[in-house]
């Protein structure tokens, strides 16, 4: 019996995404909705936060996926309330008070891990997790055009517009979805707001160069994930640039992009020290991404700032 299928004992399951939901969230819980619905299980799609989406290209996404994603401030009546993307407790994950819990994640473990808790930092997306589980139950996700357009934009906003993409169950589901959507190449061109454009902007122009191991080290106000890949892409244009790292904080540390224009420092192995130890990186030769987590550096380098850790760990890198 796969993990979807203790679901099936509930008639009524609240499917809560982090608050202000991006792409991987809302396919994810899109995913456990329709399996749900597919046993007649009355399931809903909530998030609560501040405020509600907003971003175009989620909107679109919703409209053309047909994602039934509703902003809630009280939680509805239900039996279950099943977490994606996110776990109970995390500041990032609007509280609503209830007896039965279960968590669908890819973050680094908040939780402690019980038969009702699904938390795999092994994974890119979340998207990625549901699809598997999905498969696990027999569902042709393939066949949900919807779906497999809702995935696959996860995953693409998750992985940097797929420049970070590096792990095997996450490549297997962009291979096997991958087809000729329109509408996945209308929302890719209206993934970045002016927003986002002001943040890039705002990094680049305080970015930090060291002369002596010609590295940029450039910190992003928090932002999407593909926000990151393009200002990593942008920096390592520079002429005296054999390095690029980009980072922003998550809810569970800092995501970073790092970006190689030197065979010396391969940007898959500079990603994987940069995380030895206090998260998990890796990548491509000339582009690569990685977490660092954040309960791990308040234990290694209780006191210092991430730029500073950066900085220390990327002298014992170019020596």
């Amino acid at each position: 019996m796969g993990f979807l299928n203790q679901l099936l004992k509930y008639k009524k399951v609240c499917i809560q995404c982090h608050n202000c939901p991006d792409a991987d969230a809302l396919a994810a819980a899109y995913g456990v909705y329709t399996y749900l619905k597919l046993h007649d299980i009355k399931a809903s799609i909530i998030y609560g936060g501040e405020r509600e989406i907003q971003k175009k290209d989620l909107l679109y996404m919703l409209n053309i996926c047909e994602i039934p994603a509703e902003y809630v401030k009280e939680l509805p009546d239900t039996e279950l309330l099943l977490l994606v993307d996110g776990q109970y407790g995390q500041g990032n994950v609007y509280h609503f008070d209830a007896d039965n819990i279960v968590v669908i994640d890819h973050h680094m473990p908040f939780m402690k891990k019980t038969p009702q808790t699904l938390i795999d930092n092994s994974y890119q997306s979340c998207s990625t997790i549901v699809w598997e589980l999905l498969k696990e139950e027999g569902y042709d996700v393939k066949a949900n055009r919807g779906l497999s357009i809702a995935f696959l934009y996860g995953l693409y906003t998750d992985t940097s517009s797929y420049v970070d993409l590096y792990k095997k169950n996450d490549i297997a589901m962009r291979d096997e979805l991958r087809d000729d959507y329109p509408e996945l190449e209308r929302l890719k061109k209206s993934c970045m707001s002016l927003e986002d454009l002001m943040i890039a902007g705002e990094a680049l122009h305080h970015a930090y160069f060291d002369q002596d191991k010609q590295y940029l080290l450039i910190s992003a106000m928090h932002c999407e994930q593909s926000v990151l890949g393009i200002i990593g892409d942008m920096a390592i244009k520079v002429d005296v640039a054999k390095i690029s790292i980009a980072y922003t904080d998550i809810d569970s540390g800092y995501q970073i992009s790092v970006r190689s224009a030197d065979r010396d420092y391969l940007a898959n192995k500079v990603a994987a020290k940069l995380c030895d130890g206090i998260g998990n990186g890796g990548g491509h030769m000339d582009k690569a991404g990685g977490v660092i987590s954040r309960d791990c550096i308040s234990e290694q380098y209780a006191g210092w700032e991430i730029a500073d850790i950066i900085k220390e760990r990327m002298e014992t890198i170019m020596e």
